[in-house]
């Protein structure tokens, strides 16, 4: 089983992301040893179009694949490496984002156990700051688990009293993805869809060209790093870490 961290240079809200360093490591190399750690994986793999990023993979020894410079999208890129990594068509793909280094191991290998077409992760929301923030993805999904709507709004909508945070009634979405290969090629030879534009989610295309996204719920983790603020508590949470390993 392949996982693939797509990872370009540059990045809308923080400057060159991925090469931040945080606790004396890049996030990259901290997104990229969170893979790592999980069992189910057979090959862990950076595919960026950026020299530097391949420079700074292959100094903590990552394999790397360099792709294509015109991919709009981490799916696109994942679909490239996956075809240059020989994937079959009902391999599964995973697309394991470069800046979720929090990321919960467990829900990821039981998404890659229920990827019939495509399977991703949710975690209870534990803040209202993080409830109402429109860079916070939130989900809704169906008693089946299938994912029914993605949304930077708050979802659903609770006309009456709303449930307690830190419940499975609020969710955020883990943006990694566990993909069938002949999924994964689907989605990436979709065009972009009014939803999609609307919110600036490349899942709602999957969902409204008809595709199933099974939706695994984990427990709730720390976000990623998606804005400046972020990067200063990454860097706390993972200094803790390193000191409690050294202690241990």
């Amino acid at each position: 089983m392949i996982c693939v961290l797509p990872a370009r240079l540059y990045s809308t809200r923080i400057s060159r992301k991925l090469l931040q360093k945080l606790a004396g490591r890049t996030l990259l190399e901290w997104c990229w040893r969170a893979a790592s750690a999980i069992r189910v994986f057979d090959d862990v793999v950076v595919a960026t179009d950026s020299g530097e990023i391949e420079a700074c993979a292959r100094g903590f020894e990552a394999k790397v694949v360099r792709t294509r410079s015109d991919h709009v999208s981490g799916t696109d890129r994942v679909d490239e490496a996956a075809d240059l990594l020989g994937a079959g068509e009902d391999d599964v793909v995973v697309n394991f984002q470069a800046d979720e280094p929090f990321v919960d191991g467990g829900a990821i290998e039981g998404a890659v156990r229920r990827a019939e077409e495509v399977a991703t992760i949710a975690a209870p929301i534990g803040s209202e700051h993080e409830w109402r923030s429109s860079a916070v993805v939130k989900v809704a999904r169906a008693a089946d688990g299938r994912a029914l709507y993605f949304s930077r709004s708050p979802i659903p909508f609770w006309r009456d009293e709303s449930p307690e945070l830190g419940t499975h009634a609020r969710l955020r979405h883990v943006g990694v993805y566990a993909y069938r290969r002949s999924a994964l090629r689907r989605w990436a030879a979709l065009p972009a869809s009014t939803l999609e534009r609307a919110e600036r989610l490349e899942q709602l295309r999957a969902l409204e060209a008809g595709m199933r996204i099974h939706v695994e719920l984990g427990p709730w983790t720390e976000p990623g790093v998606d804005l400046p603020v972020d990067i200063e508590r990454a860097e706390r949470i993972l200094s803790s870490r390193g000191e409690q390993r050294r202690r241990g």
